[in-house]
């Protein structure tokens, strides 16, 4: 069966990018509300012309780039979390996919639970679920890649 995993290298890469990645995204949880929303802000006058041709009110687009950052974030990290099944597992990583799953869900809630004590931000049960929907989406996009390469390659 161990040819059946990536190398140790390829592995140790992988699981420290997954590692940067989520600690990333816990980093910018413990920002105040007034950096966060600087941040935001830089975003939003970058992108904001796009929104004004969808109609939308400059708050209405800085919901909207708030709420996308949580899903890329976690998005990279659901697909991060399924290149380490993959790392494990190369013929059949969706093996693994219910503990990529539930990390990523995990990651979530911490990530939620740390803004519960940073001044002015708030743990929110929606960016929980916006969380896990990139997790779940990054994971599928991977997990298809993976597949067609396990096809191409004659793997069963």
């Amino acid at each position: 069966m161990k040819e059946n995993r990536a190398s140790k290298r390829f592995t140790a890469v992988i699981v420290a990018l997954t590692a940067a990645m989520v600690l990333f995204a816990w980093i910018h949880s413990c920002f105040p509300a007034s950096l966060s929303s600087q941040e935001s802000e830089g975003i939003l006058k970058i992108v904001y012309g796009a929104f004004q041709a969808l109609g939308l009110t400059l708050a209405q687009a800085s919901y909207l780039i708030r709420k996308l950052a949580h899903f890329s974030e976690f998005f990279a990290i659901g697909a991060l979390l399924m290149s380490c099944a993959y790392c494990f597992d190369r013929r059949k990583p969706r093996r693994y996919g219910f503990r990529v799953l539930l990390g990523g869900l995990l990651a979530a809630l911490i990530d939620e639970t740390i803004q519960l004590g940073v001044e002015g931000r708030a743990g929110m049960v929606t960016d929980i679920w916006i969380d896990f929907a990139g997790v779940c989406c990054g994971a599928a996009l991977l997990l298809g890649c993976f597949t067609l390469h396990a096809k191409r390659k004659g793997w069963k």
